[in-house]
């Protein structure tokens, strides 16, 4: 038998329970000194109301009460219900003032602040209209210098909006110098390029988690050289060969340039790393604009993933400067997969032409003798354009999968001087021309070991010309019996 009781919880409840076993009566105790009347709608009280308030709640025989909890995190303006409410039993003693004891008191109401799973349903923290909220990424007198490293964008910008965030990121970047900025999941619309300093101590890094997005918005209005989402060390020019390095940084997350812009670029600036990005629908994925300290641009690209936009001015990566360093770089859908300039070394990299473009190029060295190893270009009319390169290319493969296309080049250069050592072409169309090797005139560039089957090549192809001294054409067939 439960045993009902109206406890202003103003006096000592020890002293109260004792005068409900004494009296053994299911009427109403009070401990107050004074006559307390109950209020008659107390679901209605705010914290602008500070009126004491009386708590009905019912004792179990085992002295036990029963108490509203969150069974969700509930943040301010949340809609109470049973779903996202629960009850418990409490030892009556450890009940706090202004509980709520069962759901139907609350049901509707909305909460005034922020409730966390596990937290008491307290009544004075209630409203029965939903709360105006002002989201963060308003409030940008809030955004200022912290004295942490690691910044994270939510704690000042709210994202899932689907509104233009930028220039609260830019005052975020702007006001922590020498900051790290994390982005947690979520979605980041920006209309214009965010922009960081290349000075030494004061460049800014990003690092975003999985579920990061930075888009641009559909009214995006930069259509001018600084065209990417993020443009590092765009700000101004520091770096040279006196100056310590930028040591900026962008790691993970998935860019989306909406057709509109490039994904992200990187203008002065040295020591840079770009690692474990989803680039989606670019113009130019990845671009280093301009090479600093003695050319030497410096930059690392590591495990990303670019798609562009399919057009036929679309690159993957555009590079100039030396000591570039690209690796497990998957790129489609461009017109021309990494165009390089200067020595660099790329390797594990693979482009396709999904667009099936018939002017698309794999990878196009302009300048430079630097390596290429490992790589694979699928299905691009001319897989490595060499130019004047000077460099190596090594153990790399050109493959046509689809059979289509009405000329397809594995190596060609205007003035060939590079290697081109233990290269593989696999052709799958004898209807059309196939070169393993075409070259405008020859600076003393060789073939060592080319793997390919010459049946499927055009009259014109030249790699008998620049074969290295006892080095030989090794067929497809002899490739698959050394296997």
């Amino acid at each position: 038998m439960q045993k009902k009781f109206k406890l202003v919880l103003r006096g000592t409840l020890c002293v109260l329970l004792c005068l409900t076993l004494l009296l053994g009566a299911s009427g109403m105790v009070s401990c107050n000194t004074e006559q307390t009347e109950t209020p008659t709608d107390a679901v209605q009280q705010t914290e602008e109301n500070t009126e004491e308030k009386v708590t009905e709640v019912a004792v179990k025989e085992n002295g036990m009460v029963d108490v509203v909890v969150f069974s969700t995190d509930a943040p301010k303006g949340t809609k109470l219900g049973t779903k996202n409410l629960k009850v418990v039993e409490m030892p009556l003693e450890n009940i706090p003032r202004n509980i709520v004891g069962t759901i139907e008191e609350v049901r509707g109401l909305y909460t005034n602040r922020d409730f966390y799973e596990g937290d008491y349903v307290i009544e004075n923290r209630l409203t029965k209209s939903k709360p105006v909220i002002i989201d963060k990424d308003t409030i940008t007198e809030d955004i200022a210098r912290t004295d942490n490293d690691f910044v994270i964008v939510t704690d000042f910008i709210k994202p899932d909006t689907g509104e233009d965030l930028h220039s609260n990121l830019q005052m975020l970047i702007d006001k922590n110098p020498g900051r790290t900025l994390f982005f947690p999941d979520g979605e980041y619309v920006i209309s214009r390029s965010l922009e960081t300093t290349s000075k030494p101590g004061d460049s800014t890094s990003f690092y975003f988690s999985s579920g990061a997005v930075l888009r641009a918005a559909d009214n995006w209005d930069n259509d001018g050289e600084k065209r990417a989402l993020i443009c590092l060390g765009a700000k101004e020019k520091v770096n040279d060969i006196n100056t310590p390095g930028s040591n900026f940084f962008i790691i993970g997350g998935t860019f989306i340039a909406n057709g509109r812009c490039d994904g992200l670029a990187v203008f002065y600036g040295r020591e840079t790393l770009i690692k474990d990005v989803v680039i989606l629908n670019s113009r130019i994925g990845i671009h280093i604009v301009h090479p600093t300290n003695s050319n030497s641009s410096d930059s690392d690209f590591d495990d990303v993933t670019i798609v562009g936009n399919g057009l036929p001015n679309s690159y993957g990566i555009v590079a100039v400067g030396l000591d570039n360093t690209f690796t497990n770089a998957r790129i489609s859908n461009v017109n021309v997969g990494m165009s390089l300039s200067a020595a660099g070394f790329t390797s594990n990299c693979t482009i396709e032409n999904t667009a099936k473009l018939d002017t698309a190029v794999g990878i196009q060295c302009n300048s430079g003798d630097a390596w290429i190893s490992n790589c694979t270009v699928l299905d691009c009319p001319t897989a490595f354009k060499l130019n004047s390169y000077s460099g190596f290319v090594k153990q790399c493969t050109a493959a046509w999968p689809s059979g289509v296309g009405a000329q397809n080049i594995a190596f060609e250069a205007t003035s060939f001087k590079c290697n081109i050592i233990g290269c593989k072409a696999i052709f799958s169309n004898r209807d059309v021309n196939n070169f393993y090797l075409r070259v405008g005139s020859n600076s003393g560039g060789v073939v060592v070991s080319p793997l390919f089957d010459p049946s499927y090549c055009s009259a014109g192809d030249q790699v008998q010309q620049y074969l290295a001294k006892g080095s030989t054409i090794i067929t497809m067939t002899e490739y698959k019996k050394e296997d």
